[in-house]
């Protein structure tokens, strides 16, 4: 609820006030009373900041301006109203200029006052929303909350959690363009991604019980995610109290990032025992590495490239999770450096690892990719990355792209469209673009919404997103969100 605070030294003003916010508006609620600008200020100290001050000017100790001066000073979210009569009327004309949201005249009709708490109710609704935004943001990044600031924002007694990724693991490089999804302001149920490729739920208790929270989620995924090879949900089936959301977005995470295999849908449930997953780091288990070691010594470059693919394919069929082979993989990338035999651009080779291992499909298209970062520069033609390795090839691919937006594009799907590898693909993008694939597709697509958006001819939303590849007009609405800053039914007014 949206906290009120009332100043006025007439008590029967006062009084006035509070009676018509209790009986008429249930989203608000008066969290303190006082009858001069001191005490006023005293009551935030005291009881935190509220959403609201209502102030009549003329008061004792200090009067109404400044009040609202002192407190646009202190607590400059604050929304400050000014009541005045006609002959204060200049006095309210100040008070504008000092950040005063609105003021209401003497006597108070209740039809004005029901306007200008609509118009609150608004400003308020959009300050709650991106304060809840910064504040999941924290607490996906581990950025201390506190608890007092973490129930202002997030009102419900409880939540529920549940996260879902579709294919492997985000991007863990910085890049341009890039951008985390909010959920839409008019949405129930709370949701964010660290990308496009993931959505986290947080449900309010009072929208759903234990018993059908699953059920309720498996419905949002079915109708809101985009296709995917494979799908890894994790999902709390007890509510936790708003105070201990943080802690339960965490342990979503842990074992998001933990549990991801290559190529197996999965729905595991948190409260679950989480099993010990190997870190990557191959310990006394090193016989593979003396083996690779040996063939990179001796420059079998063939035998070499088969082995690790072979490594691969056992260590996916085995089901370790992605985490724990891209530490392996790492290590041989570093082995194969060493002696001269793999990708000599050790930047370029850690993005393009990344890309694979967040994209690839199925272990075909994994060992194909890492095969292509590590043997690159020892199997390449030259005649035929001289051909695709230009500006104009790139930018044929693009065309492709933008021809096929509204289908369900992959990077594996456009890159068997124009006859390279995956990695390859990759790689062009990272050098003309200096984005991922997905990064761009994104941005290709919220660009070209952009553009229906604005016809002379209206179109529906839900027709817009379908025309640049969402099924969902609610996801495709939080994903343009993220990247405009607003929504589409607000880009169209603007």
């Amino acid at each position: 609820m949206y906290q009120v605070m009332v100043v006025d030294d007439e008590p029967m003003a006062a009084s006035l006030i509070v009676n018509i916010i209790k009986q008429k508006y249930n989203k608000f609620e008066i969290m303190g009373t006082a009858y001069d600008g001191e005490e006023a200020l005293e009551l935030m100290k005291e009881k935190g900041e509220p959403d609201i001050l209502i102030t009549d000017i003329q008061m004792p100790v200090m009067n109404g301006l400044k009040l609202v001066e002192e407190t646009k000073k202190q607590y400059p979210n604050v929304i400050s109203v000014i009541v005045s009569g006609y002959q204060e009327f200049e006095y309210a004309k100040q008070a504008i200029a000092f950040g005063v949201c609105d003021y209401i005249l003497k006597p108070i009709v209740p039809s004005e006052f029901s306007k200008l708490i609509s118009r609150i109710e608004e400003k308020l609704k959009q300050k709650y929303y991106k304060e809840q935004n910064t504040l999941i943001h924290k607490m996906v990044n581990e950025i201390p909350v506190d608890e007092k600031t973490l129930r202002r924002y997030f009102q419900s007694e409880c939540y529920y959690g549940a996260i879902v990724r579709l294919n492997g693991l985000p991007s863990r490089y910085g890049e341009r363009g890039k951008k985390e999804v909010f959920s839409d302001i008019n949405e129930m149920m709370i949701a964010y991604g660290r990308d496009t490729q993931e959505t986290l739920y947080l449900c309010p208790g009072e929208l759903v019980s234990d018993e059908d929270y699953e059920q309720m989620i498996w419905r949002r995924i079915g109708k809101e995610q985009p296709e995917a090879a494979y799908v890894t949900s994790v999902i709390r089936r007890r509510s936790v109290p708003a105070a201990q959301i943080g802690e339960m977005m965490r342990e979503l995470y842990r074992k998001l990032n933990s549990s991801i295999i290559l190529g197996k849908n999965q729905t595991l449930l948190l409260e679950e025992t989480v099993s010990q997953v190997q870190d990557g780091r191959p310990g006394k288990d090193y016989e593979y590495l003396e083996e690779l070691e040996y063939l990179a010594g001796k420059q079998k470059y063939d035998r070499l490239q088969k082995e690790v693919e072979s490594l691969i394919s056992r260590w996916v069929q085995e089901e370790h999770p992605q985490l724990w082979i891209e530490g392996r993989v790492r290590q041989i990338g570093y082995l194969l450096q060493r002696y001269d035999a793999g990708n000599r651009d050790y930047r370029e080779s850690e993005f393009l690892m990344d890309d694979i291992f967040s994209t690839a499909e199925n272990v075909e298209q994994l060992c194909n990719g890492i095969s292509d970062i590590f043997f690159k520069d020892i199997k390449e033609d030259p005649a035929v990355t001289q051909k695709t390795d230009t500006e104009e090839y790139f930018e044929s691919v693009k065309e492709y792209i933008r021809k096929h937006m509204a289908e369900q594009l992959s990077l594996h799907s456009v890159s068997k469209a124009v006859g390279v590898s995956q990695t390859y693909l990759s790689r062009l993008f990272r050098r003309y673009e200096d984005a991922s694939f997905n990064t761009y597709l994104t941005a290709l697509r919220m660009e070209k919404a952009k553009l229906l958006l604005q016809r002379e001819e209206k179109m529906y939303v839900k027709d817009v997103a379908e025309k640049v590849g969402y099924k969902d007009q609610f996801y495709f609405s939080r994903i343009f969100y993220s990247y405009t800053g607003v929504r589409p039914s607000e880009y169209v007014e603007k």
